[in-house]
């Protein structure tokens, strides 16, 4: 197979927006990666490496790292076809050594595999997720309150909420971090909170966007407000606002680990799609 580096983000967009637009859920990650290096090519870190793979002008595999981020693989033909061999001694070659990849589980185990096999590394199963679609909203029974877009006023507390965010999932965010992700999506109307009594109780935000989709996370209610209806809400009202807004479908990701979350997103209209796999590599 053949692997190419790819010098930019745009470049690669040249090559694989249909491949990535076809793959749907699977690719939206890789493809939001992309979009977003376009405009701010050190927003995930100084290091970006992309690979296409390959036997002929059509792409058939897609590498992403950025940064010490793990390395992140979508595909767009059968399994058997791609040599994996071949993506991780680019990668090597690259000078690079992810800490871990990640992707649908029938691209990141075989990847993951071929690091052990090749470069000795030892792999583990870090974290298992669930890509669930939505193309129409079941509206929830909705609590007392109110759907609206983060105001100045709400910063502190969602910067505490970011990091709180973080902790729940096992993914560290700094305090730097959040208020640094809490300002740009303010700043573009894509963090939402459902209030209720003249306070902010959950919130929700459109992470990343492609021109047929958008991606839903950052879902978060504290801990003595859950149960309450508040996240389904929020979620159930921002889904919307952006189906409103032309796109196709909504895309969001679950940790596989808390059934009430997946429940939850199922109840409003997402349905699953593919099971990620994230693999940590020890060298």
């Amino acid at each position: 197979m053949d692997v190419r580096s790819l010098g930019s983000a745009g470049e690669a967009l040249d090559l694989v927006t249909e491949p990535l637009r076809a793959a749907g859920a699977e690719g939206e990650v890789s493809f939001g990666i992309l979009r977003r290096l376009t405009t701010e090519p050190t927003a995930y870190g100084d290091e970006v490496t992309i690979l296409v793979g390959g036997r002929s002008a059509a792409p058939e595999v897609l590498v992403t790292m950025t940064g010490p981020h793990p390395a992140m693989i979508v595909g767009f033909t059968e399994v058997e076809a791609v040599t994996f061999p071949d993506l991780v001694q680019a990668m090597l070659g690259a000078g690079r050594r992810p800490g871990g990849v990640n992707g649908a589980r029938r691209w990141s185990e075989p990847f993951a595999r071929a690091f052990c096999d090749v470069a000795g590394a030892r792999a583990e199963v870090r974290r298992e997720v669930r890509a669930f679609e939505l193309r129409a909203v079941r509206r929830p029974r909705l609590p007392e309150g109110r759907f609206r877009t983060a105001a100045a006023a709400d910063t502190a507390l969602l910067e505490a909420w970011m990091v709180a965010f973080g902790a729940d999932i096992d993914e560290l965010i700094t305090p730097v971090e959040a208020a640094r992700t809490v300002a740009r999506l303010a700043g573009q109307d894509d963090l939402a909170v459902w209030e209720a009594d003249g306070r902010a109780v959950s919130m929700a935000a459109v992470t990343r966007r492609t021109p047929w989709s958008s991606s839903i996370g950052l879902v978060y209610t504290p801990p003595p407000l859950r149960a309450r209806g508040y996240a389904s809400a929020v979620t159930a009202e921002l889904s919307q606002r952006e189906l409103d807004a032309g796109r196709s479908y909504c895309s969001l990701l679950t940790d596989l680990a808390n059934p009430i979350s997946n429940r939850i997103y199922a109840a409003i209209g997402y349905e699953p799609k593919c099971d990620l796999r994230h693999l940590s590599l020890a060298w």
